[in-house]
């Protein structure tokens, strides 16, 4: 089908939308709608949809003139998190997580059930673990600090009295690589005694 939306058909998105902010709906519910009366991709309508209702807050008066009445929603206000906040939803879901709590699970706790609540704390874990490794290590370090229990996200191991199960083994191998070679036979020579 041709790209060309006339004024009819781009009337008709509109209307559709605006029906769907009386019915509660999102507007996505306009573009599907659109979609299968013009056999046009949902993705193809909401460009287009997004691209008008863009030139129609430019210039108003077009819109008013086409006799199209354009969706306008009051957007809450946006709440910043605060930085004990951030810190404090950081160590939940780490302890959470050491002691076998997924992160899906204490973010739903945490939020009481809202799924908006949910979601905006989601959101900021996910950021803070991808692009603020350092204020992570941080709450990691506090925890560490106070023998808590917590995963690490970045080695995806439980760290228990400071150090991870991981952090162990690199140890032992360590320390077995440091001793000569009678070194090493006396050790294992010891460790068969105490695992026998």
């Amino acid at each position: 089908m041709e790209n060309n939306w006339n004024i009819e058909q781009t009337k008709k998105l509109f209307g559709y939308a605006h029906e769907a902010a009386k019915l509660g709906k999102g507007l996505m519910w306009a573009f599907l709608k659109t979609s299968g009366e013009s056999g046009r991709s949902v993705n193809s309508v909401r460009n287009y949809y997004y691209s008008q209702l863009k030139m129609f807050e430019l210039v108003p008066k077009l819109a008013q003139d086409l006799g199209i009445t354009l969706v306008t929603k009051e957007r809450g206000q946006f709440e910043l998190f605060k930085t004990e906040e951030i810190c404090d939803l950081i160590e939940k879901i780490l302890i959470g997580k050491a002691s076998g709590v997924s992160v899906r699970a204490t973010i739903a706790h945490l939020s009481g059930g809202d799924q908006k609540q949910a979601l905006r704390l989601q959101n900021k874990y996910r950021s803070m673990i991808t692009h603020h490794k350092s204020r992570v290590n941080n709450v990691m370090n506090n925890l560490a600090q106070q023998n808590i229990p917590y995963f690490n996200p970045y080695s995806k191991t439980v760290v228990t009295d400071g150090a991870s199960q991981d952090d162990n083994y690199k140890k032992l191998t360590d320390y077995i690589a440091s001793l000569d070679e009678s070194e090493v036979d006396n050790f294992f020579t010891l460790m068969r005694k105490l695992f026998a």
